[in-house]
């Protein structure tokens, strides 16, 4: 099983790749991998597909043939044994590293470059530093951003030393990676339970977030916040709601339009079921809110996505995972159902409402998703350092032995320029795993023929990837699938 998901992480790493051949390959385990390395899909780099590999604080890129054998193993001999940070961006060419490292109590960010042979080309160099880091805490400190067009690249930090002075600092880069700017702005806040989430980078280099404050006994006011690519220009709009609580909100850049789509679900009572999704549309160029709207939702469209009879409770389980903008201004939101349970006891959204354990001011936009990143993951099950994969360890990070996770229906949710819900549509899985969640969920290819939702599955011994489309008409093809060629 962890052979069929290293693969179909592959695979979806291959962008517009044709899936209408009958099988795919599997790539063997090698010697040294060993339990418990981490592990990420890089894609394909020149003509083999890459595979970054970390065994005990070794770090390696293994490469890989069309028939998923194993050329060549570059050891990362600069990187340290101990990271705080590690991100990858790929091309066709070459792959840039971002790493952070931390001596004493600086944390230091510091840029690789990798040609297509795998060699480090020249020396790699200090972007930016952070003093008074606690020693031993294996804090990342540094987040890195690109824009949809990948021409615009941000590194950035948030000093919550003063928690009424939420300090953010950014240096920006060109796609080759090159230092261009940077600036720094305070947000200010007379409460001190204030926090930033959700960031986002346009194709013109403006940055965006969103401002958690904390209420008692009330949800937190929140607010959107932009900051103008050449850093003199911050503006912050307030999300007035006096009437719904908002839970799982998402950050959205839609380019095409310049503008900015916040999407949550909502309940109208804490511990109360999910009752719609709210969207908030801000426009860029006016630096406005155009629109918000609260759709409700139907009974039918509570059956659809019902996984039993009681349909009150359809959408207390799903999880916002993407929302993709369309041409005319509409979009759809993509969403999962995700449960996990200990000795039983099933874990609820509604034990983290209003932030708590899932609150985490950097689980923010993973524009690719892995598979993985459900709200357990913010709780640290699952996913090992830097949100990479822990390749067969049986308790994933920090998971406990007896949890169960489980991963079902995907909700596809269209709504028009004006936010309002023109259909809704399922895509039916049933996916469960014991102490991990990396053999569950689901991954996308975008191409000429739409959107293709991919995902494990197995009949008795036989594994094979379910696949279904969803085509720019809105129309969703079910029923193909490939099966495996595993290499022993």
């Amino acid at each position: 099983m962890v052979k069929s998901f290293f693969s179909f992480l592959m695979l979806c790493l291959l962008g517009t790749t044709s899936l209408k051949a009958q099988s795919y390959t599997v790539s063997s385990i090698e010697k040294s991998d060993k339990e418990g390395m981490q592990y990420e899909i890089l894609g394909k780099v020149g003509e083999h597909y890459w595979v970054f590999k970390n065994n005990e604080g070794i770090s390696t890129i293994a490469q890989f043939n069309a028939q998923m054998l194993m050329v060549k193993q570059n050891d990362l001999a600069f990187l340290p044994k101990q990271l705080n940070g590690l991100e990858f961006v790929t091309f066709s060419d070459k792959v840039f590293v971002v790493y952070q490292f931390q001596v004493n109590t600086t944390v230091y960010a510091a840029l690789a470059q990798i040609n297509a042979d795998g060699q480090l080309v020249g020396t790699p160099k200090i972007l930016d530093t952070a003093e008074k880091i606690r020693p031993g805490s294996g804090t990342k400190v540094f987040n890195l951003l690109q824009s949809d067009d990948h021409q615009k690249v941000i590194l950035f930090s948030v000093n919550t030393t003063k928690a009424n002075a939420l300090k953010v600092r950014t240096i920006t880069l060109n796609n080759n990676f090159e230092v261009t700017g940077g600036s720094e702005f305070s947000v200010q806040s007379s409460n001190k339970k204030s926090a930033l989430s959700d960031f986002a980078l346009d194709n013109a280099g403006n940055l965006f977030c969103l401002r958690n404050v904390t209420q008692t006994n009330a949800a937190p006011a929140v607010s959107l916040i932009f900051l103008s690519a050449n850093g003199t220009e911050v503006v912050e709009s307030p999300i007035i709601n006096n009437s719904l609580l908002l839970d799982n909100i998402r950050l959205t850049v839609d380019n095409g339009k310049n503008r900015i789509l916040l999407n949550s679900f909502y309940a109208t009572e804490k511990k109360g079921h999910v009752e719609g999704l709210y969207s908030y549309v801000w426009d860029v160029s006016t630096r406005k809110e155009v629109f918000t709207n609260a759709n409700r939702f139907t009974d039918a469209v509570r059956t659809a996505v019902a996984q039993k009879r009681n349909i009150k409770d359809a959408f207390d389980a799903c999880y916002v995972d993407n929302i993709s903008s369309q041409a005319d201004g509409s979009y759809v939101v993509v969403a999962e159902q995700a449960e996990s349970y200990v000795n039983h006891n099933s874990f609820s959204r509604w034990d983290y409402y209003y932030g708590g354990a899932f609150y985490n001011p950097f689980m923010f936009n993973y524009w690719n998703r892995p598979f993985g990143f459900y709200p357990w993951a913010r709780m640290g099950w699952g996913m090992g350092p830097w949100m990479m994969h822990s390749w067969g360890n049986p308790f994933a990070s920090y998971g406990y032995p007896s949890v169960t996770y489980n991963a079902d229906k995907i909700a596809l949710l269209s709504f028009d320029k004006n936010g309002s819900l023109q259909w809704a549509k399922t895509i039916d899985k049933s996916q469960s795993d014991q102490n991990v969640d990396q053999f569950i969920g689901y991954g996308t290819i975008h191409n000429q023929e739409g959107v293709q939702f991919l995902f494990h599955d197995k009949q008795k011994v036989v594994h094979f990837l379910d696949i279904n489309t969803l085509s720019q008409l809105g129309q969703l093809m079910k029923g193909a699938y490939i099966m495996t060629n595993e290499k022993n």
